[in-house]
């Protein structure tokens, strides 16, 4: 399994952010892979991630949500959310060859002015109307979420969603979300939908909340861990932290390391 960052919080923190990309991907931390929001790239942060590359570093390109910068539902009927969804995919798949990234990840948000078999069916066109865009070797993950509202919350609902592609469309596992939607520490995804889980999001997990060092919380990690080697998982583990300290980034990986 690699291990990687979400570079979104780096940024956020970061007076000197050119400081704290060495301290994390140069000092021996380890880092194997970068996930990028595309909402938050600018020429300054891709000359950074250029720097990086040449350290063997990978990517995967995050489109923008409902809690991004820039506000994008996939899952909305209203006409302009439409386009601008189809917008950032496109953009985010721009990005992704720019970057020489693998993964476009989707978060399908909450379905809006529609029920969820029409959300569905706006997601599956926005989907197949840019999937021929990709390289072959990229593909597009789909993000499970936390609540029961959502259009794609549990196994079963991805497992026939994933049915309606013949080609790559896959599964970006949050571990974080599936503690949320379930309130318990199960690890469903990898039992059901094994092969199909091509990315994993992973955070400290505290009363059911994410985003959280795994200093902090309850998030039973060797289980979630053996899950995946279970399933012999070989893809990126990425780190989704939101803190004002860059050490609980460094002090996490040291934690996984140990199970990883």
């Amino acid at each position: 399994m690699k291990i990687g960052v979400s570079i979104k919080p780096i940024i956020q923190i970061a007076e000197d952010p050119q400081e704290i990309f060495e301290t994390i991907f140069v000092e021996g931390v380890g880092f194997d892979y970068v996930e990028a929001h595309t909402d938050n790239l600018d020429d300054f942060e891709i000359f950074i991630l250029k720097l990086i590359e040449n350290l063997g570093i990978k990517f995967s390109l995050h489109c923008p949500h409902m809690y991004s910068s820039v506000k994008v539902n996939f899952c909305s009927a209203n006409k302009k959310d439409i386009k601008n969804a189809d917008h950032w995919l496109k953009k985010s798949i721009e990005y992704a060859k720019k970057l020489k990234a693998k993964n476009i990840i989707i978060h399908p948000d909450l379905p809006k002015n529609c029920s969820k078999k029409k959300a569905l069916n706006i997601l599956e066109k926005h989907i197949k109307n840019n999937i021929n865009n990709l390289r072959n070797n990229q593909r597009i993950l789909i993000e499970n979420m936390p609540g029961k509202d959502y259009a794609l919350s549990t196994p079963k609902e991805f497992k026939n969603f994933l049915k309606r592609f013949k080609k790559q469309v896959f599964v970006c596992w949050d571990i974080g979300h599936e503690i949320g939607r379930f309130r318990k520490q199960e690890f469903y995804f990898p039992k059901i939908l094994k092969n199909k889980i091509k990315e994993v999001h992973i955070s400290g997990v505290v009363n059911y909340g994410d985003h959280h060092p795994l200093t902090k919380g309850n998030l039973k990690l060797k289980e979630c861990i053996e899950s995946l080697k279970k399933i012999k998982y070989k893809d990126a583990i990425i780190f989704e932290i939101v803190t004002n300290n860059p050490l609980d980034i460094i002090e996490s990986k040291e934690i996984l390391d140990k199970f990883v």
